[in-house]
């Protein structure tokens, strides 16, 4: 405990982060704090666990300098850990290393960026769940995320298809930069690639609709950052644990950058719409089995779409299929809420529905924006 003491004494003398994390571990190596034996007033494991507490004390006081990184070096990322969901508050998430072809940050997150392109600025209109209509309000942070499934060409997760596996990723990136379809995507390997800037518009969403418990959105492209896992909604969805990390530690950072709530996490075909025959669903990606849980995320399938609650819309049998026969508890929540709300109006569900809906067209009917635009 002597020798701990005194490398703790000399490592608070050394001004630079780099060189005071660099100090450490070189004499922690060649100490004999790791390797001593267990003793009988202080426990081996009890030492351990000091040594590594004062290194993370250290280490979150540091502001890491990006210019003590060597050109081209990246951070490693850290080792897979069991994820649980995570309520209330996310922590602050801190940019590390700036590169030109990646971003590192505190999390340990690496973004790739030799994709990213440029869309048009953020901006749009919100409305208050309390009176709809009447009160909207203009924006430009991001509100929410929508996960997505590429639905690009799926090969063997095998090292004998390695090349043919790149090959496929590059094509498929470079169709989402031409069309800027999201704001991220998350490949194979857990690799990260930004494409548009958070602060632009990604054409992602299309017809859509969502609400929290105070604010409704409509058209997720301008509110909502587009975030697309390289999967199928076929059955070829892949949970790899590799995505799984990454699309954690990316939905933390995402969150913690701007306040997003757990609620305004959601999937593709929870808020996918078609103004047409007022159906939900319109696109499919993740109507099942996305991984809420592991990304930190309360359940998005039991909350209830404001598509149905607030505007009316239905949906049909391709949909139920889409989502395995049985409907989400979201679902049920909301037809329940139209009901109630039809009987103490009394009128019928269809009547109420068609009030709903003309509600629907009447927030839309404000929004002065470029018309929307979907994924190809």
């Amino acid at each position: 405990m002597d020798t701990l003491l005194a490398i703790h004494l000399r490592a608070a003398q050394i001004p630079d982060s780099v060189h005071k994390l660099k100090f450490l571990r070189s004499e922690l190596e060649e100490s004999d704090v790791l390797a001593a034996p267990p003793v009988r007033r202080i426990p081996f494991p009890t030492v351990v666990a000091m040594v590594i507490a004062a290194l993370a004390f250290l280490f979150t006081r540091a502001t890491v300098n990006p210019e003590h990184a060597k050109a081209g070096e990246a951070l490693s990322l850290p080792a897979a850990v069991s994820i649980a969901p995570v309520e209330g508050k996310i922590e602050k998430i801190w940019l590390v290393e700036k590169r030109p072809a990646y971003w590192v940050y505190s999390n340990g997150l690496q973004i790739r960026t030799e994709y990213l392109t440029e869309s048009t600025v953020r901006h749009y209109v919100t409305w208050s769940r309390a009176d709809l209509v009447e009160n909207a309000a203009e924006a430009a942070m991001p509100a929410g995320i929508v996960f997505h499934t590429t639905e690009s060409l799926m090969l063997p997760l095998e090292a004998g298809e390695a090349h043919s596996l790149v090959r496929t990723r590059e094509a498929m990136l470079e169709h989402i930069r031409r069309g800027r379809l999201y704001n991220y995507v998350i490949d194979r390997f857990g690799q990260v690639f930004r494409v548009v800037p958070d602060d632009e518009v990604a054409f992602h969403a299309g017809h859509s609709v969502w609400a929290d418990a105070r604010t409704v959105y409509e058209g997720l492209n301008e509110s909502f950052l587009g975030v697309a896992l390289e999967a199928r909604t076929d059955g070829s969805l892949v949970q790899d644990p590799a995505q799984i990390r990454s699309g954690r530690m990316l939905t933390d950072l995402l969150r913690g950058e701007y306040s997003i709530p757990g609620e305004n996490c959601v999937t593709h075909a929870q808020v996918s719409v078609n103004p047409r025959n007022m159906q939900i669903g319109y696109h499919t990606d993740w109507a099942a089995n996305f991984p809420f849980g592991e990304f930190g995320l309360p359940d998005g399938y039991a909350s209830a779409p404001a598509s149905i609650e607030l505007f009316g819309f239905d949906y049909n049998r391709h949909f139920l299929e889409a989502i395995g026969g049985k409907p989400w508890q979201g679902l049920l929540t909301a037809e329940a809420t139209v009901r109630r709300a039809a009987e103490a109006r009394k009128c019928s569900t269809a009547e109420y529905r068609e009030l709903l809906r003309r509600k629907y067209q009447a927030i839309r009917s404000q929004r002065n924006e470029p018309a929307d635009r979907d994924r190809t």
